[in-house]
């Protein structure tokens, strides 16, 4: 038997049974081996549109998805920045708050706000604060990302099923394009591609 298959059966494993809707939940001495952080209540998403407000005293637009998405940070720090929503920033002069809804708690830790402001102060040039709060997130360098891959993989799909070929092929011999076998053209490519 090769080196990378299992000696075991996946058949041999059983489901947990529910216990019934109005039964106590059974009590357990021992802690849970994980523990999940701490989320933002789900809410509805904003009926109007996000309004970007430039900060004319950091000679900045406002746009705070595209400064997040190009900090030079790393790890829990770049979560921090690329999942939270810029809520507002204050400039009086000498200094500036950058105030961050973050959707996951334990991304707020003091280390991780830190390394954002120190990155935020280099990249301005003045003295950043950030102060942060628990909440649910909509307008994000993240969401801003997912967005734009959606949107490729949409016009790649559009793209292969208008293309002349692909119509031929499919007049001619009833052919289909399998599910999921498209995909978007790397940026700069010229046209998306089947796999």
């Amino acid at each position: 038997m090769p080196p990378w298959v299992t000696e075991f059966s996946d058949d041999s494993a059983s489901a947990a049974v529910a216990a019934p809707a109005g039964a106590p939940a059974a009590q357990s001495s021992e802690q849970p081996a994980v523990v999940m952080p701490q989320r933002a209540a789900k809410q509805a998403a904003p009926s109007g549109p996000y309004v970007i407000t430039p900060v004319p005293g950091l000679d900045w637009d406002g746009n705070w998805p595209a400064v997040a998405a190009v900090l030079p940070l790393r790890g829990i720090a770049q979560q921090l920045a690329v999942q939270a929503e810029l809520i507002e920033c204050l400039h009086d002069g000498h200094s500036t708050t950058f105030r961050l809804r973050v959707p996951i708690d334990t991304w707020r830790s003091p280390a991780n706000v830190e390394k954002l402001a120190a990155v935020l102060s280099e990249r301005f040039g003045r003295k950043v604060n950030v102060d942060t709060e628990l909440g649910a997130v909509w307008y994000t360098a993240s969401a801003e990302a997912q967005a734009h891959r959606e949107a490729c993989q949409l016009a790649a799909e559009e793209t292969i099923a208008s293309d002349p070929f692909v119509l031929d092929m499919k007049r001619a011999f009833d052919a289909f394009v399998v599910p999921g076998t498209i995909t978007p053209a790397p940026a700069g490519s010229a046209a998306p591609t089947l796999h």
